[in-house]
Parts: C-alpha cells; structure tokens; sequence
C-alpha cells in the first residue's frame, strides 16, 4: 500500500513477514517435536528388543510356575530371532508337550522338530535326543525310533541314568530283557547313591515280576489285560501297530507264543515281518525263528536258519543257545551239544533257564554221563523247589515294599549267590551292610565293639 503522498507504507512489512524470532520459535517447536518421537521410538524399540531378549528369562519363569502356554509364547518369540539357542529349543519342546492336555500328535511333532533342531556338538545334544526318544516311546508309541535316538544319546553321554534307564525299560517292553542287563548296570553304577536301592529292587522284578515291574509303562501307553492275553502282550501289539517295520516287536511276539508251546503261531507272526532280509541280520529274530522251525521238526529249514545267524553275535546267549539246540536236535551230536550247553549255561540269562538245564542234561545222558545228569537234574530241583519257588519270591516281592530291612537285603543276597550273580549278591550285601551300619543295634555284637 502506499500514502496518500504515493510513499509505500512502512508498517506493511511489519504485517506481512513474520518475525525472526517467530521463525526461530517455530524451528525449535518441531526440533522438540522430532526430539519427543525420537526419543519415544528408541524407547519403544528399546522396550521391543529388550521383550524379546528376556523372552528365554520369561520363558523359564513362566515353566518353573508350571505356565506352559505363557513359555511357549515367550520361548516362540524368542527363538524366532534366537533360532541356534539350544536351551530355548529344549524348554520349548517340553512346554509344547505339557501346555498340551492331551499331548496330541501335532504338539509332540513340533516338540521333536525343535529338538532335532538341536546340533549333535552341542552340550544339550545327548539330552535333546533323550527327549526325542521318550515322546517317540511314550506318546507316539515308535519304539525303533526310540532305541535309535536312544543309541544316539548314550554315544554322546555315555554313563546318563536317564538314558541308561529309559534304554533298559524299552528293552524290557519289547521283550528283550536279555539285552538290558548292561545298561541296567550303567545307570546303577552313577545312579545317586541313596536311590540305588530302589534300582536294585525294580531289577528283581523285571527278572521275575515282569508285569508288576513295567506296569507303569503299560498304563501309560493304553496296555490293558484282555481275557488271559496279558497287559505286556497287549502292549506289543499296540506297538507293531504303530511301527509294523520294528522286526523286533514281531519276533517278542512270536517268543511268546513259542514259549507256550505255540511254534506254528510263532512262525506265522514272524512271517507277517514285512522286511525278512532286514530281520535276519538280527540275533533276537533269528533265534526265535531257529527256534520255531526246531519245535516244528523243520530241520533242514532249521540248519539253513543257523547258517544265517549273524556273526556280530556269536558270542551272545542268544547265539550260544542255538548252537547248543542246533547241535542237539539239528545235527543229533550230543557230544557236542554238551560243550555247546555248556557254554551258554555261563551266560546271564541262562541263570533262569530251567528248560536249557534240563536239555544238558538229557544230553549227557545220551553220551553215557549219567552222574553229571543226574547233578544237572538234581540242581534244576534245588533252584526251583528250594533256592525260588514261587511262594517264595512272592514273599520277597511283598516283603522289598520296604526298602530299609537288612533281612529282606539279606535274603535277596543269598538268592543271587545260589544262581551265581555275584554282583547282583554283592550290590544287596552292601546295602545290607548301610542299613546295619545306620541303626548300630542291629550289628553283631563283634562289630558293635569295633
């Protein structure tokens, strides 16, 4: 604008153009204001990465209060940006299985997916694949899977109780307790001391109360007694069910029938085997096939049998009965079925073996030792009228409820010494000789002294 003297107005750049100090003010207002979102944008990514590096803290805390669902949320987050955590990868596999009611399938899969995620180099490897081995056994009812991942673990953690023992049972199950005995002994010889005796005791009843001493895992797995079909033999069914492949679940199950006298059954379970060749590389099938085609009078389908038995074996019972009963009924040389006999009588499982005693002894017979048969037959009588009858270790099974009486230790002691295994006798001693030791009364009076 101008003045009426045609001089432009001097107040009309004061209205126009905003101060300096006004611009001044206005910069500093958005400097703030960027300042304010920055600074709230570092905090919230702050408190976003702190979320997630605490996830493995928050997880632990969260399973330690027995909050599986919480864990497994932490635990997921976590490992989305930590996916080599290896102790995150083993507490989300148990979440996965105990946040589960049922513990169906698809949780049990994620389960064992993170903990095959899991390298063999690391320290948590030998546990990862316990872990494996025990959903594999347990849930999803694969016991070839679980022996292998079982196999596994021990090469990697060799004296593990838990692994030892889990080995031990799922042998038992399947009917293979002749091959238990070895890590039964591992996991007793690092089991904690003051829970060995309860080791011992479950021992004894796998050898003479199979039924009672697995039950557990009978229940656990849906096994039931059906008719005089036991909860054991159930159980093997429902496994072949599952894992068919597992040649060993056909052979227990023809064992059983064989040992009732059934060897025709038998051989028509093992040839529902859906990998023969496989099977035969397999001391235990191919000692319970050997075995039919004897019962059945097959002899030349016996002695074709024995030929394939396999070489890593040849020092097991299982190898050294055949030879015996192969020399004995496939080839009629008494004389040396009883050298044979005689060599498989030194073996573990033999100890119990009333039926190979009584085989020895009609073998020597045969080639004219009739006071050697007669000592063989006589000792059959004194282990199983005298040394085990059958009231007999009823009574001791009652009686090892009670796990801190020396008598009961005792007499389990004497027991073992009558068939010959000693460190079954000497374990029992010793834990004869602790319970003596606490209570000093109970020393004789000699020791008492001392």
């Amino acid at each position: 604008m101008t003045d009426p003297d045609g001089q432009p107005d001097p107040n009309d750049d004061v209205q126009s153009t905003p101060s300096r100090g006004q611009s001044r003010e206005s910069f500093s207002r958005w400097r703030i204001c960027f300042l304010v979102i920055g600074v709230a944008a570092v905090a919230c990514a702050g408190r976003w990465y702190w979320s997630i590096e605490s996830g493995l803290e928050h997880g632990q805390q969260a399973a330690a209060r027995g909050h599986w669902n919480k864990a497994r949320d932490y635990l997921d987050r976590y490992l989305s940006w930590h996916p080599e955590d290896a102790a995150a990868r083993l507490l989300i596999a148990e979440a996965l299985v105990r946040g589960d009611v049922q513990a169906g399938a698809e949780s049990v899969d994620r389960a064992i997916a993170h903990l095959a995620r899991i390298d063999d180099d690391s320290p948590l490897a030998a546990k990862a694949r316990l872990q494996q081995a025990r959903l594999s056994l347990l849930i999803l009812q694969q016991p070839a899977a679980a022996e292998a991942l079982l196999k596994r673990s021990l090469e990697l953690e060799t004296n593990s109780p838990d692994a030892n023992i889990l080995m031990w049972k799922l042998l038992d199950v399947t009917g293979r307790h002749i091959d238990s005995r070895d890590y039964f002994w591992r996991a007793y010889e690092v089991y904690v001391p003051s829970a060995r005796p309860s080791l011992l005791r479950d021992w004894f009843l796998a050898e003479f109360y199979p039924e009672s001493a697995n039950s557990s895992f009978h229940n656990a797995m849906g096994a039931r007694a059906v008719g005089k079909l036991p909860a054991s033999i159930s159980l093997l069914v429902i496994l072949r069910e599952s894992e068919p492949e597992a040649h060993f679940l056909h052979a227990a199950l023809a064992s059983y029938y064989l040992d009732r006298g059934q060897p025709k059954s038998s051989l028509e379970l093992l040839k529902e085997t859906p990998d023969l060749a496989q099977a035969m590389t397999t001391p235990f099938f191919v000692s319970v096939l050997f075995q039919s085609l004897v019962d059945l009078g097959e002899t030349e389908k016996a002695k074709t049998c024995f030929k394939q038995f396999p070489r890593r074996g040849a020092t097991s019972y299982l190898y050294l009965r055949s030879k015996a009963m192969f020399h004995h009924y496939v080839q009629q040389d008494a004389a040396a079925a009883v050298a044979a006999y005689e060599e498989a009588l030194s073996q573990w499982p033999a100890k119990f073996d009333w039926g190979l005693l009584t085989k020895q002894s009609e073998c020597l017979r045969k080639v004219g030792r009739t006071d050697e048969a007669e000592q063989v037959q006589e000792r059959v009588t004194q282990l199983t009228t005298v040394v085990l009858t059958e009231d007999k270790t009823n009574v001791l099974r009652d009686k090892l409820r009670n796990l801190n009486d020396p008598d009961v230790a005792g007499e389990l002691a004497e027991v073992y010494t009558e068939f010959g295994l000693k460190r079954e006798a000497v374990a029992w001693r010793e834990h004869q000789k602790k319970l003596l030791m606490s209570v000093p009364s109970l020393l004789p009076s000699s020791t008492s002294a001392k």
